[in-house]
């Protein structure tokens, strides 16, 4: 899987919490996409945040 490099650490706290236990891969996925979208631009509750962070 080709991840970004703060994208990594975030899956590695996910797979701490043990997380990858109950969500598929593509779940994962998009768990961490959604997470560094939010820490990236700062979340203000809008699924547009969403969609410009990813």
């Amino acid at each position: 899987m080709n991840r970004l490099a703060h994208h990594q650490g975030i899956h590695k706290f996910f797979t701490m919490l043990g997380l990858a236990l109950y969500f598929s891969k593509p779940v994962m996925k998009h768990l961490v996409h959604i997470v560094d979208a939010m820490i990236t631009k700062g979340f203000s509750g809008t699924l547009t945040d969403l969609h410009h962070g990813s």
